[in-house]
């Protein structure tokens, strides 16, 4: 075990089963009635608007910027599409879960929201078809020494969708615009405390793996990009593998999930090592046993 793993090891030794789930019982019914239905088939005419409008340069942009500092950036924009396009622009501050849940509020809602340092312009703009914009940012980082770790916010890109001018004599007409949230995260130099917690693991199985959920949270004020991985043992403690999952990015604060595939582990009982290596310097473990 690398030994800048840190003491993260209240979680202990989980046992973790996959149950089988009964089939349903089925209910014996003593009585039928016959009932008779008049289905009335409703023709829905549905059109999708696609706005076809991109981000062409990412949706995150990471930077470090001192006390009292500005930094300045550009996000691009296109209208991929054929006809003419308008493009709506605004800040939101964002939070997310690992179980799925997120959220875009108003901006200046969280504690650690950057959003009151960033201006940018312009907030409406409008594409001919294949025409490349951008819409230019720039952030002002307070000088102010309680500022530590990360702070974040995400620009919406929001396609508009034009009017339907087109007469419908019957059914549904559905819009859709495309919108694109882009993070501006800016990390107060070197400074801040980096920590994560394993909040939960679960087994599953997707009918030709086992998998091992894992859900991690960021209880530091860092930012933290942790890479999962899982050393399985048998019970003669020979290694069966090292499974990893892609890193993926956790604000402070915020939780993600991420998914091992144990590809080629057979039935049984196993222990392993769990680690969430998020830089050389801060490698998260703990030790946990699987039955399978």
């Amino acid at each position: 075990m690398p030994k800048t793993i840190a003491k993260n090891w209240e979680i202990g030794i989980l046992a973790l089963k996959i149950f089988k789930l009964q089939k349903p019982i089925r209910m014996r019914l003593q009585y039928l009635t016959r009932i008779y239905f008049l289905v009335v088939f409703f023709s829905l005419l549905t059109t999708f608007s696609n706005a076809n409008i991109l981000v062409l340069n990412g949706l995150t942009h990471e930077s470090a910027g001192g006390l009292g500092t500005k930094y300045k950036d550009r996000i691009e924009i296109q209208n991929n599409g054929l006809e003419e396009r308008s493009v709506r622009v605004y800040l939101r501050d964002y939070w997310f879960s690992y179980t799925g849940e997120s959220r875009h509020d108003e901006p200046g809602t969280l504690d650690r929201s950057n959003a009151a340092w960033i201006s940018f312009s312009p907030q409406l703009l409008t594409l001919q078809p294949g025409e490349i914009a951008f819409v230019d940012f720039e952030v002002s980082v307070p000088e102010n020494d309680s500022l530590r770790g990360t702070y974040w916010s995400v620009v919406m890109v929001e396609g508009i969708v034009p009017p339907d001018t087109t007469a419908s004599t019957r059914g549904v007409k559905i819009n859709t615009a495309i919108r694109y949230a882009v993070q501006i995260i800016t990390n107060i130099g070197e400074t801040g405390t980096k920590d994560m917690q394993f909040l939960g693991l679960e087994l599953e199985n997707d009918g030709t793996n086992t998998l091992l959920k894992v859900a991690v949270e960021n209880t530091g004020e860092c930012i933290l990009k942790p890479e999962i991985s899982l050393e399985v043992f048998d019970d003669g403690g020979i290694s069966q593998g090292i499974f990893k999952a892609d890193r993926r990015k956790t604000l402070p604060g915020t939780s993600i999930s991420t998914s091992l595939v144990l590809e080629g582990i057979k039935p049984g009982n196993y222990t392993a090592i769990l680690v969430a290596d998020c830089d050389e310097d801060h490698i998260y473990g703990t030790n946990i046993s699987l039955e399978i």
